[in-house]
This record gives C-alpha cells, structure tokens and sequence, in this order.
C-alpha cells in the first residue's frame, strides 16, 4: 500500500516555481475541495472544525518526493512507501488537539485521543457531467 501527498507536494512546487500565490494553492487544498464537496470544513472561523496543518516553507525544498518506507499499522513487520516531509509538516491539529509535532506523533494519540470522523456532505453533492 503507498501514499501520495499531494497537498504537500503541491506546496513545494507552488514555493518553488511561484505559478499561483500561496494563498491561492491553500484555498484549492482546503476551501475550494470543502466547498466542492459541500463539506463543513475547509475553512478558518470562529465556532467551525480545528483541523490544521502547521507548514514550515523552508521544508518545502522537494524532498517530500523522495522514497520513504514506514510501518503498515497491524501489519506485523509489514512497511508500506510513504511520500513524506518532517521538514515541511512541522504540526498537526485536528478537532483542536496536536496530535503530530515535531515528526512524531502525540503518546495519546489512537488510545485516549482520537482523531477523525467521516465528513458528511452539508449539501447533495454536485452530479458530474458525463462528456
């Protein structure tokens, strides 16, 4: 099983490269995609969902396309390939809590503190036009 990171992939190039502004790539990775999906989140407002990723652009240097491997969780010895950059991500805050910091994550996180839920749709999602 492998992961693709796009969203940071992403960032490095838009650092990188400067085709869009910043701000305009990290509105199509959270707001636009929310918006899109009809999805409460996506968006920073008082009284709205606290997911955040903390981005050091000084990490953004396109390592995060390099070859990684880390364990399978419940895979017994089993590794999986991961595209990844400690450099880049430097945090993760999710429903208001850190669960990630500084390339590792929280000792309370997937026992007391759990992160995550299936993000229902506020509105129909919009039909795809067949071409």
């Amino acid at each position: 099983m492998a992961f693709y990171n796009f969203g940071v992939r992403m960032l490095e190039r838009v650092h990188q490269r400067h085709f869009m502004p910043v701000e305009a790539a990290v509105h199509r990775l959270t707001g636009e995609l929310a918006d899109w999906y009809g999805l409460d989140a996506g968006h920073l407002d008082e009284g709205r969902r606290a997911d955040i990723a903390v981005i050091d652009p000084a990490g953004l240097d396109g390592s995060s396309g390099g070859y990684a491997e880390a364990p399978y969780p419940g895979g017994a010895g089993l590794t999986r390939m991961v595209n990844r950059n400690d450099r880049a991500v430097t945090a993760t805050v999710v429903g208001g809590h850190i669960v990630y910091a500084d390339g590792h994550f929280t000792p309370e996180f997937g026992t007391t503190l759990h992160a995550g839920t299936f993000l229902r749709p506020t509105q129909p999602l919009r039909a795809l036009a067949v071409l």
